[in-house]
Order: C-alpha cells, then sequence, then structure tokens
C-alpha cells in the first residue's frame, strides 16, 4: 500500500469508492481527479463527451451521453469532480457511465487518495535520512546539510515529493526513498574504494534529486511544475544548493564547486540531460548508482504492473520485453 499502508488506515478519507473496486453494475458516487476530457460526436450527430478520471488506484475511461455540450462548459481538466453514475462493461473493462458530474472542492481533498505513495514508511525513512548526516563529517558539508535537512517546510515538502513522474519512483515520497537508496550504495561504495572523498560523495547522494520539491505538482495527479518544464530538477537543484551556499558564512569555493559539478553530472551523459559529464570519481560513482537505482526500481514498478505499460510490452522504459524476477528455489 502507500506511505504506508499503515497511513491509510489511521485516517478518515473522504473517498469510499475507489477506481479499482468497481465492477460492471456499481452506482458510482464520489470524487475522482479528471485528467482530460474530449467533446466527440456519435454517428447521428449527437454530442458526447469522453473522459479519463483518476484516483491513487488507476485510470478508468468515461463517457457522458446525455447534457455532453453543458458538461464540457462546466469541467476543466486536471481537477477535482464530484461524480454520479454506473460502471458498464465495454470490450471486456468496465467503463464510468456518468450520468452527473461538476467540480468538487479542492480544499480537504487528501492527495494520497489520488496519488500513489511509497511502500516504506516516511518515519523510517526520514530515520535514515537523519543518520546519514551523522556520516559527514566535513564541517563545510555538514552545515550545509543542516541548512536543508533542519529546516522542517523544507523536509515536510522533501517528504512527500515524487522522484518522478513517471519512469520510476512516481509516487509521494519517491524522492526520499531514492536519495535514502543512492546514499546507502555511496556509503557502500567507500568502504569498498576509501580514495573516494565520502563526505563530498554522500553529500552529492543526499542533495542530487534536491531540485524535484520544485519540478513537481501534486494535486490529483504527478505532473510538471512550470519551472520543472523549463528549467528541470537538475538546474533548479544548482539553484537551490547555490542558494543555501551563499547564506553560509566562507564556505570554501573548491568545496562549492566539487560539490555542484558531481549533482549536474549524475545524469551521465548530454543526451541525457546532464550539462557536464562526470569528471571527479565521486561525480562518476553517484551517476552511476543513481542510473543504477532508478534503473532498478523502474524494471520492478513495469513488472509487477505498477506502471502504465504490463512488463511484456515494447513501450515500457526498456523498449524490450522483461522477465519477471523470481526468487531463487530453496
Amino acid at each position: 500500500m502507500t506511505d504506508g499502508a499503515a497511513n491509510a488506515r489511521t485516517r478518515e478519507s473522504r473517498k469510499s469508492q475507489f477506481l479499482v473496486d468497481l465492477a460492471a453494475g456499481a452506482a458510482v458516487d464520489d470524487i475522482y481527479y479528471l485528467r482530460d476530457l474530449r467533446l466527440g460526436k456519435v454517428k447521428t450527430g449527437k454530442p458526447y463527451l469522453a473522459l479519463r478520471v483518476s484516483d491513487r488506484t488507476g485510470v478508468m475511461e468515461a463517457r457522458v451521453w446525455d447534457g455532453a455540450d453543458e458538461m464540457f462548459r462546466r469541467l476543466k481538466p486536471d481537477s477535482f469532480i464530484r461524480v454520479r453514475g454506473r460502471v458498464e462493461d465495454y470490450r471486456q473493462r468496465p467503463q464510468l457511465v456518468i450520468l452527473s458530474a461538476g467540480p468538487a472542492e479542492a480544499a480537504g481533498i487528501d492527495q494520497r487518495d489520488f496519488i500513489p505513495g511509497s511502500y516504506r514508511d516516511s518515519e523510517e525513512l526520514i530515520g535514515y535520512l537523519r543518520y546519514f548526516l551523522t556520516e559527514v563529517f566535513d564541517p563545510d558539508f555538514s552545515r550545509l546539510l543542516e541548512s536543508f535537512f533542519d529546516d522542517e517546510a523544507f523536509v515536510e515538502r522533501f517528504r512527500r515529493a515524487p522522484g518522478d513522474a513517471r519512469s520510476h519512483h512516481a509516487y509521494l515520497g519517491g524522492l526520499i526513498e531514492h536519495t535514502v537508496s543512492v546514499a546507502t550504495l555511496c556509503q557502500h561504495t567507500t568502504l569498498q574504494h576509501p580514495r573516494l572523498n565520502s563526505d563530498l560523495l554522500l553529500t552529492a547522494a543526499l542533495l542530487h534529486d534536491v531540485g524535484k520539491v520544485d519540478e513537481f505538482l501534486c494535486d490529483g495527479r504527478i505532473r510538471y511544475s512550470r519551472e520543472g518544464r523549463l528549467l528541470g530538477h537538475v538546474l533548479l537543484g544548482q539553484r537551490l544548493v547555490e542558494g543555501r551556499i551563499r547564506s553560509l558564512k566562507d564556505f570554501p569555493r573548491d568545496k562549492e564547486l566539487d560539490l555542484i559539478h558531481a549533482m549536474i553530472s549524475h545524469h551521465g551523459e548530454l543526451e541525457w540531460g546532464a550539462p557536464k559529464r562526470p569528471q571527479s570519481a565521486e561525480a562518476l560513482v553517484l551517476h552511476h548508482i543513481d542510473n543504477l537505482d532508478a534503473k532498478v526500481k523502474g524494471f520492478l514498478e513495469v513488472v509487477d504492473g505498477s506502471g502504465e505499460v504490463s512488463w511484456p510490452e515494447l513501450q515500457n522504459l526498456f523498449r524490450r520485453p522483461l522477465d519477471e524476477p523470481r526468487a531463487a528455489d530453496r
């Protein structure tokens, strides 16, 4: 379940009918997120409305057969709507036939009803994050990290942010989950290769995706903010870190350059969105570990069906059929 499944059991939800539970014949009266809508016409020329609605459990096609013109004027994509209708079978798949719908007040809506969340407990992930802060011994890197993670408002945004919009960790809490995983693997690497600057590498691991707190909007679904579309998280993260460094007294310029380089080169190649390719050992390690964690998580999300494309299809992240992993026989 979501962040975690325990949280869902300890809160009251405004929703009572999730899409995954709706079968043909069900009467529907609940709030959903309207992803898109399109006005069309049947062969007789009568207008109809084609919509897609979603909640945290998935996306469902919907249709309006009566009053389509009026409803098209009332509804806006990327908004919450109150829906009344029924579920029918269409080509062996459930389809929502909407009898009436209108805008729903967003205030009080819990985003966890509409966007999937991390399987891992957020307090546990915060605990791991705090541990890694104690493993950075360089005083300059340490005070930079404290400027971020002693800021309660920032930490709340960081713990809720997704890791991506689609390909990996694309759920609430995905950013901190990915960050903790990358930091863990980086720490193990420094034990195997003690010539690496462990303080630099661990600081870069904890901050490499920090721009994602500004890259995405989570308001019914995960989508890019205007800053995210125009700048991307690499540049946004660079700006955030440089801004914090400017607020600190006498932060060494060489350390700033080493850290910023590792951060902006973590995508590895120019065609993958890196302004520079890795030129330090620490930047190279960060790139490969970031890529490893993202690809493994993306693979598992495809094969377990939590992504939008099923695992055998060629349209998945890897553009090839994937073999589902199985535990070794015991």
